[in-house]
């Protein structure tokens, strides 16, 4: 059985770089955001692009680790044209995330994915 939370109120939030809500978000603020309601503390970080380097650079810092199999509350790491891109699975197939045009819901299979991690702290 998956975790369920409320995030019918994040849907159609608007993109901001460097957002951390509540009334706008980035990618990875809104990761920070669905990762709270699952009970998970995810690392912040602060950036100037959203080049794939990203993911080497930060990784050291972050409190994630890889997983082989998704799972409500992961992180997903994915690449869209050549820039790095997250988002959190709500459950094994689908996943939230932030786009320019707003907080919307995907299928995993429709996405370029780099990796799949669960995050170690706890609230």
């Amino acid at each position: 059985m998956e975790n369920k939370i409320e995030i019918a109120d994040l849907i159609g939030k608007p993109y901001k770089d460097h957002g951390r809500g509540p009334n706008y978000y980035d990618c990875y603020g809104l990761a920070i955001e669905v990762a709270r309601r699952y009970g998970y503390k995810l690392n912040d970080v602060l950036y100037n692009d959203h080049s794939i380097e990203l993911s080497n650079e930060y990784a050291p810092t972050l409190n994630v680790t890889k997983i082989d199999t998704p799972r409500a509350g992961a992180l997903v790491e994915m690449q869209v044209q050549n820039e790095l891109h997250v988002g959190i699975l709500i459950n094994n197939k689908e996943i939230i995330h932030m786009t320019k045009s707003g907080c919307r819901i995907n299928h995993i299979c429709n996405m370029k994915v780099r990796g799949i991690y669960g995050i170690n702290t706890r609230i």
